[in-house]
């Protein structure tokens, strides 16, 4: 057979071989010139350069920001209005009055701020009204809120005598919220701080008191549930003074103030701490909602009747527009407010600044 028969007769085999030498060829030229590049420079190439924003943490609020948010339905609603109201040819003194009976402001202070506008504010502006309202409030408030002690707020390393504080107040006043917050303070201040969770017949508050002793690093005394208040408010005071704690803060069950029987357990409760030191509890401090308003006044005088209370820790004041109630109720109580609330966090309980509180309620300027 000559070569050119050979060749045709072997076409299909010549044909099949030629492609597979071929694909291994390319196969062998592809892997050694056209391999992948590697994930990260192929991002460079695939999306352009561009700088990445830098990340800022939220701007922190101060304290005379968070209470003009808190305030804010009271001085909108109420004493926000009195200028306007009472300046101008034909001053609206029943507008005015009925606004404040609104806030729950107590009858007798709305009729001396009445008087007080009728014989002072004729012919003045709007701002100069709002200046004498500021002024009526501040001359009612200011001797009383001279009587706090100093280390209700600051922690002196210096005093090494233990101090206790009783806090007492309703239901849903937010009473075992302020006690961690307080804990918190005192313990960032570099305070030794013990609490005792005496409010035996709720696990549950006891349960989210012991989340707030835990997230602050201090120290908690918790029986039984069902254990008899005042054994576990003995114990926990005991200790502080056998440890030499800085502050003991005793939590105490919700009491209706119209209940008799459960208001002797708190006086008894008080009385039992004093066996382990006489002057013990330095403070008794009552948490009141702001917004129960005239109803909180009635709450502090039957505690204060009670108990003797030596201050008040005004809550939820972000949420009403009865926050100006407390100056009825100091007023009328003569029993200084301490703290001062506005929402949730540690940072939105703050020590009670009169001024800044007043001129934040009537919406004049705070510089």
């Amino acid at each position: 057979m000559d070569l050119q028969s050979y060749v045709l007769e072997n076409t299909e085999i010549f044909v099949s071989g030629f492609v597979v030498v071929s694909g291994a060829f390319l196969y062998l030229y592809k892997q050694r010139f056209q391999r992948p590049l590697p994930p990260s420079k192929l991002e460079k190439i695939l999306e352009p350069e561009t700088q990445k924003p830098e990340v800022k943490a939220p701007p922190k609020i101060s304290w005379s920001d968070r209470l003009s948010l808190g305030l804010e339905k009271s001085r909108s609603e109420v004493w926000g209005k009195i200028g306007q109201l009472f300046s101008g040819p034909a001053p609206a003194l029943d507008e005015i009055e009925e606004i404040l009976y609104t806030a729950d402001i107590p009858t007798a202070l709305v009729q001396e701020l009445l008087v007080k506008l009728e014989r002072d504010g004729k012919g003045k502006s709007a701002d100069e009204i709002q200046s004498l309202v500021f002024g009526f409030m501040k001359e009612k408030m200011e001797q009383v809120q001279g009587h706090i002690h100093e280390d209700v707020f600051n922690f002196n390393p210096a005093n090494k005598k233990t101090r206790v504080f009783m806090i007492v107040g309703v239901n849903g006043a937010g009473k075992t919220t302020t006690i961690g917050k307080l804990a918190t303070k005192l313990k960032l201040q570099g305070a030794k701080v013990i609490v005792g969770a005496c409010d035996t017949f709720r696990a549950a508050a006891v349960d989210q008191l012991q989340v707030w002793c835990e997230r602050a690093g201090v120290d908690m005394v918790r029986a039984k549930d069902g254990a008899d208040p005042s054994g576990v408010a003995f114990d926990t005071v005991a200790k502080a003074f056998r440890e030499n704690y800085d502050y003991c803060l005793i939590d105490t069950a919700g009491r209706l103030h119209t209940n008799a029987n459960l208001m002797d357990e708190l006086v008894k409760t008080k009385r039992v701490m004093a066996k382990i030191d006489p002057q013990a509890p330095q403070e008794v401090l009552l948490v009141l909602d702001a917004i129960t308003g005239q109803n909180a006044l009635k709450q502090a005088q039957e505690f204060h009747k009670a108990l003797q209370l030596t201050g008040i820790i005004f809550t939820k004041c972000d949420g009403s527009a009865k926050a100006g109630s407390a100056v009825g109720i100091v007023d009328q109580l003569r029993v200084p407010i301490t703290y001062i609330g506005v929402g949730e966090t540690v940072d939105d309980l703050h020590l009670f600044d009169l001024d800044l509180y007043l001129k934040t309620l009537v919406g004049i300027s705070r510089a």
